[in-house]
């Protein structure tokens, strides 16, 4: 029955002509043996969800669209299928509303050979960008052409690439600004990564034929949450390496590319703001009796590709698994869908922290006598893990069909819903809808999930204790994105169990300090909450707290402002003294370094007279212990006030006489201004007096000019206003 089961999809892929009406007597069975009731059964505990609409998957013949490849949605909620070949040997684009009625088809023909879909993507204004390649008769890759239509339809661009041997796409991805970014390789021609714009321009293209000694062969591709960079991923050729490169998104420079034994495949690729995630088949052990293969993750550093970590796993019955395709969930989890090895393929789906720590896993229908295979993982919103495949049970005749599964954020099987074909991806609705496609005639299967029942938040981790002054600080990541509170408890003395609540902190929280505390032996846990009940427990956290002699305290203080003019007020803050070994500050004394003192907190002084000061804060703890510190004030003098009664008169011939008034007690300089004409108004200097001078005579003026004076009064923190201004003519 295996033989079957893949039959009709090969056999439609790779055939022409009258023999494709063979199939409609299979397409029709499967409809009736759906119709009459032996449909498939949901796995025990799950719901099973009825399509909301489907469409597609009628017609095998040369008629329809074709095999579906990939499925995308645009943010109104459109959906749009790549499918070949179609009619014949077209690659076409099949586009639906979110409530399925056709939206439109476009079709593109190859230039030789037959079409085949690879990807299809939504662009951000939306428009769809697809991909497909060309076979020759021997179903080998020809040519790969990239297209991109308008939101309704119209084909605004095409672009065939190709290669010397056998070109295969591993990704296409689209930016914020409608740029698309594609990964492929060819036989002897490495990894190619091109960046192309809205206009179908390409933007750079960059070729890596080697990396770590052999032919790279490209598996996937990801943007960085930013947008800034772009990294791709594969393995080499003929070797158990994974490769990995990290490119500038701006100019497709190559920031660095890793190349390492990790094992025989590397599969797929997200990127978080700091890390770069692959996953795929790991090996261990390899030459030794030793050896196994398990579903791998490998994180790296975003900046410089550092190695940070390698988790592996496989279920306890499993022989070995494999990693396929991975996605990052909201609250910046990881989750990866992959297959174990246990007699036959089962799905095996894995959530991991970001840390590498194995949040949940689960196999389905593992008695079942089914190769099943994941092709698909994406995460809601809501946290529910999205995977689609091939799974059983088989349909009546042994056909496999397409299987679509939720799991909870803790891993529980929440719902199972059916395709009458194998499915190969999937993809959520803004309207919280998911869709997933596979098989001819690009079916289609969209469902409407039914509200997940409240789960518990998933348990913080990493709790840490430390001391921080006269308390212990707990830390820990926050791994939930529904909690309503955090709960922290303790309990004393090694190996203790009656933990008793102390605390808790609101959403959100990742810290909590307690205190202040005495000598002893501390152990804190923490869980998180919701109306859905109490998250599991966080790891235990222990800290030793060893008594000592009374040490000081240490006394922090701040003032604001520490200059400015006189009179200046500066307000003192001691609230951050602490201290150190468990007891607590009783008095707090400030010097104001003016002869003046004070006492509290918190205080207020204003500094009167210009000068530099030196004020300090004492604080005594509850046995009489002091610490001190200081800080310096700086006040300047107020700007002096100004001359005032300017007088100008011209007692002689070709000389003027000025008096005035000295009103500022704190001047250094008096400055005399002078301008030429009865309206003048551009005054220059012509004297610097001393702060007390209250006359001064003009020698330097014209006879039967008119002058006109102003005074100023400066010190080091600046000038006075003007003086006003005196007007004569000299004789």
């Amino acid at each position: 029955m295996r033989a079957l089961t893949h039959g009709p999809i090969a056999f439609r892929c790779n055939s022409r002509g009258p023999h494709s009406r063979l199939l409609l007597p299979v397409v029709a069975l499967m409809a009736l043996l759906m119709t009459i009731g032996f449909g498939p059964t949901p796995a025990v505990g799950a719901t099973e969800i009825p399509p909301l609409w489907t469409a597609g998957g009628l017609s095998a013949g040369l008629e329809s669209a074709g095999q579906a490849a990939r499925i995308a949605s645009d943010a109104s909620g459109n959906v749009a299928v790549v499918s070949g070949p179609s009619g014949g040997r077209d690659l076409a684009v099949t586009s639906y509303t979110p409530t399925g009625s056709l939206r439109w088809r476009s079709t593109v023909s190859p230039a030789s050979g037959t079409f085949q879909g690879d990807w299809v993507v939504a662009a951000p204004n939306g428009d769809f960008i697809a991909i497909g390649h060309s076979a020759d008769s021997h179903g080998r890759p020809i040519t790969s052409t990239m297209v991109r239509f308008a939101s309704g339809g119209a084909l605004l661009w095409r672009v065939d690439f190709s290669a010397t041997f056998f070109p295969a796409v591993a990704r296409l991805v689209v930016d914020s600004a409608g740029n698309a970014y594609v990964a492929w390789s060819a036989t002897g021609s490495g990894l190619f990564l091109q960046k192309y714009s809205p206009s179908g321009t390409l933007l750079w293209s960059r070729q890596d034929v080697t990396i770590g000694g052999g032919y790279a062969v490209a598996s996937s591709l990801a943007l960085s949450p930013d947008g800034a960079e772009i990294v791709a991923t594969g393995s080499v050729s003929g070797g158990a390496t994974w490769i990995t490169a990290l490119y500038d998104a701006t100019t497709g420079v190559r920031r660095w590319g890793v190349a390492a034994p990790e094992g025989t495949a590397a599969r797929d690729v997200v990127m978080d703001a700091t890390r770069v995630y692959v996953t795929g088949q790991g090996v261990t052990g390899a030459g030794t009796p030793a050896l196994a293969y398990h579903l791998t993750v490998v994180a790296y550093d975003r900046p410089t590709g550092a190695r940070v970590w390698r988790t592996d796993k496989k279920p306890a019955d499993a022989s070995g698994a494999s990693g396929l395709q991975m996605a990052l969930a909201p609250d910046g989890s990881l989750v990866v869908a992959g297959q174990a090895i246990r007699g036959f393929l089962d799905w095996y789906t894995l959530a991991l922290e970001t840390s590498g720590t194995v949040r949940w896993e689960a196999v389905r229908d593992g008695g079942l006598n089914t190769d099943e295979i994941p092709r698909a993982v994406l995460v809601l919103a809501n946290g529910t893990t999205v995977v689609t495949g091939p799974g059983g049970p088989n349909l009546p005749g042994g056909y496999i069909q397409g299987v679509t599964a939720g799991y909870s954020r803790n891993g529980t099987l929440l719902w199972e819903a059916f395709s009458r074909m194998a499915t190969v991806w999937a993809a959520a609705l803004p309207g919280g809808e998911v869709c997933a496609t596979g098989g001819y005639d690009a079916l289609i299967t969209c469902w409407r999930l039914a509200a997940a029942p409240p789960q518990p938040p998933v348990a913080p981790s990493g709790l840490t204790a430390s001391l921080s002054g006269p308390s212990i600080l707990l830390t820990w990541q926050d791994n939930s994105v529904d909690e309503t509170a955090f709960s922290i408890e303790k309990c004393l003395e090694t190996d203790c169990t009656n933990f008793a609540q102390i605390g808790s902190q609101p959403a959100d929280a990742t810290s909590f300090a307690h205190g202040p505390v005495a000598p002893g032996v501390y152990n804190y846990r923490v869980r998180a909450s919701n109306a859905a009940g109490f998250s599991d427990y966080s790891n235990t956290a222990n800290i030793i707290i060893i008594g000592v002699p009374n040490a000081a305290p240490v006394a922090v203080m701040s003032a604001s402002p520490t200059s400015g003019v006189a009179p200046l007020t500066v307000a003192f803050d001691g609230s951050a003294s602490y201290d150190i070994d468990f007891g607590f500050i009783t008095t707090w004394v400030w010097s104001f370094g003016d002869g003046t003192s004070g006492s509290g907190v918190t205080v207020t002084h204003v500094y009167a007279a210009p000068g530099t000061y030196t004020a300090s804060l004492t604080v005594i703890d509850n046995v009489g212990t002091t610490g001190s510190t200081s800080a310096t004030i700086t006040v300047a003098p107020s700007v002096p006030t100004a001359p005032a009664n300017v007088v100008a008169t011209s007692p002689s011939r070709a000389r003027i006489a000025l008096t005035w008034t000295n009103t500022a007690s704190n001047a250094t300089t008096i400055i005399i201004e002078r301008c030429d004409g009865k309206a003048c108004t551009g005054f220059a200097t012509v004297a610097q007096l001393g702060a007390t001078a209250t006359s001064w005579a003009d020698s330097a003026v014209q006879p039967g000019t008119i002058y006109r004076y102003r005074l100023r009064a400066d010190n080091a923190t600046g000038s006075s206003p003007y003086s006003n201004i005196a007007t004569v003519k000299a004789r």
